[in-house]
């Protein structure tokens, strides 16, 4: 895209009519770069902004270039709309390394931004956005990357680096309980990473980039942890390079929603840039295993929620993650860099969740009932991560709190494991409850198990009416009277 057309597309986030000009016009309004709007001077053929309260008349010596967009030579007749957009439109530039001169006074004074503006930029599916207000300092990333603790790896890149003790405390938990074995997530030694992400918003396809990414694996005794901090569009091919070496000493990534979000984006950006994706490693994303505990139970499975109930952290003074937009755009159109810090405090919050919640789950899996869990639900999970034979541990265990549907479920365990009297025990009182497998299930046994065709015909004849009950009724019948 070339910078002209760049421009144009601010002017329409700005929110600026575009308007075809004449040859003419663009030979008699190129006053150069004192007097022209960021690319006017590369020669740009599609539109510019139009004001209607310039003067119709060209009575003004700067009518043109009023009514073109474009500040006036003199400072005298300038629209503040119209020195606004222009100022904001400098500085947005500015940010995203392609115009290194800085707005003038004039324009930060003209550069506020109203509410119903602020609302058209960001994430999608935000209700209202959080007040972006040019007032105070504007912070430079060298003056970022110190107040953050970082340090620059590129001309639009911070990177943040520090170690944490084992004993640093995240909620009820510490996270030296993920540093070894979390069974049944883990195993000790593995090289676990715990990922999370900050996004520009939920535009989807390529409209959506991730500015922070934040990555923690253990170290020595301790967790460390990284993020990456992207300060303008033109530092996301340095981020992915330098995320993407550290994830290579990943076994395996830990995230919440990563599964359907985080990797999938970070995938996208790579081929955006013509980057490979790194070897594949194994990944949890701990979304499934809370909504399979406690999906019946609680009124949603946001990791906030979990955090509550299940690592009893409470997080007053957190940017929500939905404002994270907001504040990097505070960031990239007025150096704003207060919002920023909050989300990159929240981007290390959510790791540090991430961190603990495999303690908090595994703990969980011990005892179902006693932590309000489903037990349904833990042997599921425990069937896809370990197999069978610890899901019928955990049914047996549980077995009095089991509803109908996990009773049958470790009857048929029991039958694949050849312990039919155990079947039997959990399908006689379902079967009197008039529950069709179970039926069947005694149907069968005392068919093919016990050779009593009459105890079997009497269990058949309870079947829903169905032509396999129907068929299954008359064999025996044919064997009764054959005897």
């Amino acid at each position: 895209m070339s910078l002209s057309d760049r421009l144009n597309t601010l002017r329409r986030q700005a929110g600026v009519t575009l308007e075809r000009r004449t040859a003419d016009e663009v030979v008699r309004d190129g006053a150069g770069p004192s007097g022209t709007a960021p690319g006017a001077e590369s020669g740009e053929k599609s539109g510019s902004m139009t004001d209607a309260s310039a003067d119709p008349g060209g009575t003004s010596g700067n009518d043109g270039s009023v009514r073109e967009g474009r500040a006036p030579v003199t400072g005298q007749g300038e629209s503040p709309q119209r020195a606004r957009a222009l100022a904001e439109l400098r500085e947005r530039i500015r940010r995203m390394g392609a115009a290194p001169k800085p707005p003038s006074p004039q324009d930060a004074r003209h550069s506020a931004v109203s509410p119903a503006e602020g609302k058209a930029v960001g994430k999608a599916n935000s209700a209202t956005a959080p007040a972006m207000s040019p007032n105070g300092p504007a912070v430079s990333v060298d003056e970022l990357a110190e107040r953050l603790g970082g340090s620059r790896i590129g001309e639009h890149v911070i990177l943040l680096d520090r170690e944490l003790p084992p004993g640093h405390e995240h909620g009820r938990l510490a996270l030296g309980e993920a540093l070894g074995a979390v069974w049944p997530f883990w195993e000790a030694g593995e090289r676990v990473g715990f990922i999370d992400t900050e996004t520009t918003g939920l535009a989807g396809g390529a409209g959506t980039v991730a500015f922070l990414v934040g990555l923690a694996t253990p170290s020595g005794e301790g967790l460390r942890l990284r993020q990456w901090l992207m300060t303008a569009f033109a530092g996301e091919a340095t981020m992915l390079e330098s995320v993407d070496a550290a994830l290579a000493g990943c076994e395996r990534l830990v995230s919440y929603n990563g599964k359907t979000f985080d990797l999938p984006l970070l995938r996208d950006r790579r081929r955006m840039q013509r980057r490979n994706d790194p070897a594949d490693s194994a990944h949890t994303d701990f979304l499934h295993p809370v909504r399979a505990l406690y999906g019946h139970a609680w009124p949603d499975c946001r990791l906030r929620t979990a955090e509550e109930r299940l690592l009893g952290l409470q997080r007053p003074d957190d940017l929500p993650g939905s404002d994270a937009p907001w504040a990097w755009q505070a960031y990239l159109r007025f150096g704003r860099a207060d919002l920023l810090q909050r989300v990159v405090r929240h981007n290390a919050d959510d790791i540090f969740s991430l961190a603990v919640l495999g303690p908090a789950l595994a703990g969980v899996l011990a005892d179902p009932p006693a932590q309000l869990a489903s037990p349904e639900g833990a042997a599921r999970l425990l069937h896809r991560l370990r197999g069978p034979v610890e899901a019928r541990r955990l049914l047996q265990q549980c077995e009095q709190r089991l509803n109908p549907a996990g009773r049958l479920w470790l009857a048929r365990e029991w039958r694949r494991a050849g312990v039919r009297e155990r079947a039997v025990a959990l399908w006689q009182p379902l079967a009197e409850q008039g529950h069709p497998e179970a039926i069947e299930a005694l149907a069968k046994y005392h068919e093919h198990q016990r050779r009593d065709p009459a105890t079997a015909l009497e269990w058949a004849r309870r079947l829903p009416d169905a032509p396999d009950a129907h068929a299954r009724c008359a064999r025996l019948q044919r064997r009764l009277a054959g005897s």
